[in-house]
């Protein structure tokens, strides 16, 4: 196989997840820009957390103590992993217009877990060959969606309580790394694989569970921005479904240059999707 080959075995499974995960975001989409831009910094955050992860660990730790490879899992792995995804989200897409519901969080955790999983597994295949995907496709490029909703869930309920308050984000944190190194030692030996399976799948349930809470929270789920246009006649601004003026009746033209957001009043260019003044999907 050419490294093409490997890396879109090594992409398929995530980007299916991501597709998966972010189709349940339904009342307001992210802008796929900035989805993609978070895929690509969990990619990006592998350098950092590989290079802390060789500071403290060798590869020795595999074939050696039991007890030394579970510490270095819990203390070293999960923590270093963890927080170099999380701060992918956190200084960018949670600084955004866009990141302002509860779900958001929990998206943008996918997204950037998912980004790392992609190019650790991509470094797998090249160390080891494709058939390492056998159990990395199914399980732990989904391992990385849970262990990063934790921190993803505490940063959708931060924004959606509007508090400084970081201890609930610092245990989302700390849950995922522990979750995270105890996957790891399950997974590493046959007989606790099985236990790895089932923590994934209460993890999976978990995480749909509070994505579908989330979508239920929504400040947006009846909430509806159709942008205004102005009428050519008497220059108002009227709903961008209108057929006529509502204010002196002429039939409304095709031609819309600009439109404005209904929310924040913002002019925006007409094939805009998200107002570029207050980040409100502008719908059509």
């Amino acid at each position: 196989m050419d490294v093409l080959s490997f890396l879109l075995l090594a992409f398929a499974p995530g980007i299916f997840w991501l597709w998966f995960f972010v189709r349940k975001d339904i009342y307001r989409p992210e802008p796929k820009r900035l989805l993609a831009l978070t895929f690509f910094l969990g990619m990006v955050s592998t350098i950092p957390a590989g290079i802390v992860n060789s500071i403290f660990l060798d590869d020795s730790i595999v074939s050696g103590p039991a007890a030394a490879f579970t510490m270095g899992m819990l203390f070293v792995v999960g923590p270093v992993e963890e927080t170099s995804k999380f701060l992918a989200v956190r200084l960018v897409a949670f600084r955004s217009l866009y990141f302002d519901e509860p779900g958001d969080g929990l998206v943008y955790s996918v997204a950037a877990s998912l980004g790392f999983a992609s190019l650790e597994n991509f470094v797998y295949i090249i160390n080891f060959g494709p058939e390492v995907m056998i159990g990395r496709a199914p399980l732990s490029t989904l391992a990385h969606v849970i262990f990063g909703s934790f921190w993803g869930y505490a940063l959708g309920s931060q924004k959606q309580e509007d508090t400084r308050n970081s201890t609930p984000v610092f245990m989302g944190v700390a849950t995922g790394a522990v979750v995270h190194g105890l996957f790891n030692v399950l997974a590493m030996k046959p007989q606790t694989l099985l236990a790895a399976v089932v923590l994934v799948v209460l993890g999976a349930w978990w995480t749909l569970r509070h994505l579908n809470w989330a979508q239920s929270v929504s400040p947006f789920r009846y909430k509806r921005n159709y942008p205004r246009i102005l009428c050519l006649t008497c220059n108002q601004r009227i709903n961008i479904l209108s057929r006529f003026c509502r204010f002196c009746g002429s039939p409304v033209m095709t031609s819309r240059e600009y439109i404005y957001c209904s929310h924040c009043n913002t002019r925006n260019l007409h094939d805009t999707s998200f107002c570029t003044g207050c980040g409100d999907q502008l719908m059509r």
